[in-house]
């Protein structure tokens, strides 16, 4: 693509990436770790935020494989891991200040001893837990898959559902015994929702057939405390996030819309929750790769920067949102396009509303753009080859204000398509359609209304036909 009026950037990237969370509490931490018969040179401490992994500290080892992390400000708490080059990882809960480990490595989890943390304390005797069971479970599985014989795979399944049985009841102790813990906040968001089964009418049949979809997404974060803002610092956060989103949520600007509210309503809970939620959902729907997921942005900004209810936000990032939500929204999927008149090659000015078409593309271009001169041709045979006897008419702008650059190039490219310019920058198209770079086009109706944006030239004529089959299929149902 090549830069035009406005170089194209993420207005969040930049802010991600100098976020500074709230402090926890006003002491330093210290932990101490030691592992018996561990022989290394560093290790790290990190934690997972979003879908990356950060470094919060590093430790010299000793050579009784002892090392300390410590430090003057507080951690932000979380799901941690401990990391060495030299076959070292676990991970370990960071939400007191400071507290010891020690194990071997023989086996890090099973002969972790804890002191001074009740929270690792608790989140280490369910991975015992859990571990001794998975492992049960593990031989089960592989007893029943070699077996035969019907009534030994009905005895292991039984074995497997007490398994399970014990495991819910370990687990339900825990959370019982403990609750205070964000230790039990991180098992709880481990567990999957149980759908109940669909009410049926008086035949057996389901009242709804979307009773398990609707209740599983209606539930999905009963299991998630967005008023911990340790949550932030653990994997399941975001995958709880981003499944909520890519995989329960229809791929339409409303459903998305309504997705992201759902959750940045839940996300008012805790301060850096919210500006956690605001900051990424807006930044992954400015920068979509799907077309119409503009409107996701502009809402969210809308909602929550423009709104004044991104108090992080100084005045240059509001200044910068607000720019580029009034060059979006006026050509937003299902719009009516900006109205424009421009000039043809005899000067003599063309309104975009006269022209009368089934369809229309609006094709922005630059004649000195590399990537225009490559789709430009390829636009051109597909125009004389089909489009325009599919009721498609091809409206080319030009963005720059050179008249004889411009006209040699139509005559360059054969173009027999109507050709405008605005060589007198008296038309504010370059800003009403949002032209930050070329080629750019938009597809329009019989009523100008946007119905695409943004395509590559090569799926236009898919696109025409599925328009016009979709017509023909209301026109003659059945």
């Amino acid at each position: 693509m090549c830069s035009s009026i406005v170089k194209g950037f993420s207005l969040f990237f930049l802010f991600i990436s100098t976020v500074n969370f709230a402090e926890n509490g006003d002491n330093a931490y210290r932990i101490e770790v030691k592992i018996d018969k561990f022989k290394g040179d560093i290790c790290y401490l990190g934690y997972p935020y979003g879908d990356k992994k950060y470094l919060a500290d590093t430790a010299e080892i000793n050579s009784e494989g002892k090392f300390i992390f410590e430090g003057s400000k507080p951690l932000d708490g979380g799901l941690y891991f401990i990391y060495s080059p030299k076959n070292l990882y676990f991970d370990l809960i960071v939400a007191e200040p400071k507290f010891s480990i020690e194990t071997d490595t023989l086996d890090y989890i099973n002969h972790m001893k804890t002191e001074g943390t009740l929270e690792n304390e608790v989140f280490f005797s369910f991975q015992r837990f859990m571990r001794e069971k998975q492992k049960l479970a593990g031989q089960l599985n592989e007893q029943r898959k070699n077996t035969e014989s019907p009534e030994e795979k009905d005895k292991i399944t039984a074995q497997l559902k007490d398994v399970d049985a014990e495991v819910k009841a370990f687990r339900d102790g825990i959370i019982k015994k403990h609750p205070e813990t964000f230790a039990v906040k991180f098992i709880k968001s481990t567990i999957n929702i149980e759908v109940p089964e669909p009410p049926k009418d008086e035949n057996g049949k389901d009242l709804d057939p979307d009773f398990s979809y609707k209740y599983y997404k209606a539930h999905f974060f009963d299991n998630i405390d967005f008023s911990d803002s340790k949550m932030l610092r653990t994997p399941n956060f975001y995958s709880k996030i981003e499944e909520y989103l890519e995989k329960l949520t229809v791929k339409h600007p409303d459903s998305v819309i309504s997705s992201a509210h759902t959750i940045i309503e839940k996300a008012k809970a805790n301060d850096e929750v919210f500006r956690y939620c605001v900051v990424n959902i807006t930044y992954k729907y400015e920068t979509s790769k799907i077309m119409g997921m503009d409107a996701v942005f502009v809402d969210l900004s809308e909602s929550y920067y423009l709104s004044g209810d991104a108090v992080w936000a100084d005045s240059t990032l509001m200044a910068k949102i607000s720019d580029r939500v009034s060059r979006m929204k006026p050509n937003l999927i299902g719009k009516q396009a900006p109205k424009m008149v421009l000039l043809d090659t005899l000067l003599k000015p063309v309104s975009l509303y006269s022209l009368k078409s089934d369809f229309v593309v609006l094709y922005f271009y630059d004649p000195d753009c590399g990537h225009c001169k490559k789709k430009t041709p390829v636009l051109r045979e597909l125009y004389n080859k089909s489009l325009k006897n599919k009721g498609v008419e091809v409206i080319a702008a030009n963005i720059k204000k050179d008249v004889d650059k411009w006209k040699k190039y139509i005559k360059e490219q054969d173009l027999n398509w109507i050709n405008l310019a605005d060589p007198n920058v008296r038309s504010n198209f370059r800003y009403e359609y949002n032209i930050e770079s070329t080629p750019q086009l938009y597809i329009l109706d019989n009523q100008k209304r946007i119905i695409a944006k943004k395509l590559d030239v090569e799926q236009i004529e898919e696109f025409i036909d599925k328009q016009i089959e979709i017509k023909s299929n209301s026109q003659n149902p059945g």
